[in-house]
């Protein structure tokens, strides 16, 4: 009995580890795919809210030279409020 116990345990530990194991890497995988994503200019960061989005499917608005990339209105009129009230403080 002691040995059946022993052997499902160790079977219930392995596949503990297979799933945790596959599950990690899909998890790396998915960060590195980001990442390299980030890299070619791809993805590019929300300035308000700190969010990945693609610039293909993004809301923008330009800014002198520098274009600035939103994952919604919400955050691009939140950004112009932002820049208004700088400039009504500069001037």
């Amino acid at each position: 009995m002691i040995f059946k116990v022993l052997i499902f345990v160790v079977v219930a530990y392995a596949l503990y580890r297979l799933f945790m194991n596959d599950k990690r890497k899909k998890e790396e995988k998915m960060e590195n795919e980001e990442a390299k994503k980030v890299a070619d200019g791809v993805l590019v960061r929300d300035p308000v809210c700190g969010v990945y989005v693609e610039k293909e499917n993004s809301f923008s608005v330009r800014n002198g030279d520098n274009v600035e990339y939103f994952c919604s209105d919400d955050c691009r009129q939140k950004y112009i409020r932002q820049v208004q009230e700088q400039q009504k403080i500069s001037e």
